[in-house]
């Protein structure tokens, strides 16, 4: 039994691994770009993916990312990783847009960035300290600005 749990818990810890490296690789040439041109860097207090449901359902919750979060912004696009939760979204301005929201219980204003990541549709909600830089270098990539 106890090999049993060894070996689901080894293949999960795998799965991640090999999730995350394909990730990388995919968006390896837009995270170049960034790195080539930021213009824009900060730590996040708090990142939230909203997740759909389960089995294509429309019905989200939202779940926080765990572990440090990094925010940077190049010219054209820019990035939100994750590297604990073993997690990096990386969108291109122009097809994002962002909106700004206040969410309960935390009743503190989120910027909440919706595009494609991955080859899949991502809605992410990300807040820190300083709010309004992030908000004004995300809207100089592109990011369609929703109310």
């Amino acid at each position: 039994m106890e090999f049993v749990v060894l070996a689901a818990i080894v293949c999960v810890a795998a799965g991640l691994v090999i999730r995350r490296n394909r990730e990388r690789a995919r968006n390896a040439p837009l995270r170049s770009e960034i790195a080539a041109r930021v213009c824009f860097e900060a730590v996040l207090d708090r990142v939230s993916r909203l997740g759909t449901g389960g089995f294509g359902g429309t019905q989200g919750r939202w779940f926080p990312l765990r572990g440090p979060k990094r925010l940077v912004v190049g010219t054209d696009a820019f990035m939100v990783s994750a590297p604990l939760a073993l997690r990096e979204y990386v969108f291109t301005g122009r097809e994002s847009s962002i909106a700004l929201n206040r969410f309960r219980p935390a009743d503190r204003d989120w910027i909440v960035i919706t595009g494609q990541a991955g080859g899949r549709q991502v809605q992410l909600a990300i807040t820190q300290d300083n709010l309004p830089d992030a908000w004004h270098a995300l809207a100089g990539t592109g990011a369609a600005l929703m109310s």
